[in-house]
């Protein structure tokens, strides 16, 4: 059985240690500015933060859960959405802040992150389960609204409508297949959505 693991089994750092959290995870940022996530090591994390390598597998067990940690905490906040958005002022909202946030430093972070899951599955799966599950519900969650409100057509798939849209990101950061413009997150969100606006026509 998969163990699973956790980026912060016993919640945040007490208080007397803030400054240990904080200074670790600028390091973790900075030293990624400049190398991969496979050349990170912990032991360079724990010199330049001035803390020891016991202090940083007590909250992180691993490299990779540690990068992913500083990942949710710095990259999360700036994908938030207002409210009072339309179900497709909301797709593109996020789409285009997704698409900053890729062409950013944290592009690299999150495809080196995919990278080290493809040899172990348990980072593939915190990955998944606390990078993308969540903004996956929230966009899913949305496109249901879009659909009671009557604003997409009742019979549309929400998760194949995300999936198509959101997997077409990942796929362009992966492969490198072509630019994350904003024109291409405008232009992608039309051509998904436009079959699923309630007043299309259908057979």
């Amino acid at each position: 059985m998969q163990k699973k693991i956790s980026l912060n089994r016993k919640g945040r750092p007490p208080r007397k240690t803030a400054a240990s959290h904080a200074a670790i995870m600028e390091t973790v940022y900075v030293l990624l500015q400049r190398k991969s996530v496979r050349d990170l090591t912990i032991e360079e994390v724990a010199k330049r933060a001035k803390v020891g390598k016991p202090t940083i597998y007590k909250w992180w067990p691993s490299k990779a859960v540690l990068v992913l940690a500083m990942l949710c905490e710095r990259m999360a906040p700036n994908l938030e959405k207002p409210t009072s958005m339309t179900a497709e002022e909301s797709l593109r909202f996020r789409v285009r802040r997704l698409i900053n946030a890729f062409n950013g430093p944290f592009g690299k972070i999150v495809a080196g992150l995919i990278a080290e899951g493809q040899s172990d599955p348990a980072v593939l799966k915190e990955f998944f389960d606390r990078w993308v599950r969540p903004r996956r519900n929230a966009a899913i969650t949305d496109i249901q609204r879009g659909k009671k409100t009557g604003e997409l057509w009742s019979g549309t798939d929400h998760e194949l409508l995300n999936d198509a849209i959101f997997g077409a990101l990942y796929y362009r950061l992966l492969w490198r297949s072509g630019p994350l413009t904003k024109q291409f997150g405008e232009e992608l969100v039309e051509q998904v959505i436009r079959g699923h606006r309630s007043g299309n026509t259908r057979t």
